[in-house]
């Protein structure tokens, strides 16, 4: 995969960790939102695995509904499940030990540390945070589209950078999603991800030194 493929990819995880909507359902029914996983996944294997779980069968009503419900369920701050897509939830609030909040280094809170460190990276790249996610910078669905933003403008520095702050979670969210039982597709959905991250971590530690970095100084 090239970095214009992983951007590809990003942006379909991107799509598949939003809110289900009808589209989406028959992108998944008709596999046009998975055509990453024939560059991705070489191992055919693995490949047949993840288009089974991730191509759902059934009619198009009841799987929006029970997606719907499920990514309430699991996602939404009124739901039960209490696995938010947010980074700041999993890490303590603050790292920095003057903080006198009572609450600094606890979890499950949001606009932490690395919501604040991610703002400051937008800024200097340019980019703007939509209404929807301006309580939550760090949401999943954003971390993967400004990570396909720097496969296509920046260098492996910048990428190896924001892998290692802004995606060692992930193992978590799904933790979380297990003890909530929840729906096989966003266990999934969780695999393929932490399967990308880690080919990525393992390659770039290979690679220290990569293309030529558009933001030298800003990372």
């Amino acid at each position: 995969m090239g970095p214009e493929e992983k951007g590809s990819f990003c942006e379909g995880m991107a799509s598949l960790f939003s809110p289900p909507d009808r589209k989406m359902i028959m992108e998944m029914r008709e596999g046009r939102i998975l055509p990453f996983l024939n560059t991705f996944l070489m191992d055919q294997t693995k490949k047949e695995f993840f288009i089974k779980e991730l191509i759902v069968k059934g009619e198009p009503e009841q799987i929006l509904e029970d997606l719907r419900s499920e990514y309430y369920r699991l996602f939404e701050e009124g739901g039960n499940g209490k696995s938010p897509l947010v980074e700041s939830f999993y890490k303590p609030w603050t790292e920095d030990p003057f903080c006198p909040l009572p609450f600094a280094k606890e979890r499950g809170y949001v606009m932490g540390d690395p919501a604040l460190h991610l703002l400051d990276l937008y800024r200097h790249c340019g980019l703007e945070v939509s209404d929807s996610f301006q309580g939550t910078p760090d949401h999943l669905v954003i971390e993967l589209e400004f990570l396909s933003f720097l496969y296509r403008h920046a260098g492996d520095r910048e990428i190896k950078k924001v892998i290692e702050d802004h995606f060692d979670w992930i193992s978590q969210l799904r933790d979380s999603c297990q003890k909530a039982q929840a729906h096989s597709f966003y266990i999934t959905l969780i695999d393929l991800l932490e399967l990308f991250i880690t080919s990525e971590k393992e390659r770039l530690e290979r690679e220290e030194h990569g293309k030529k970095e558009i933001h030298p100084e800003g990372f």
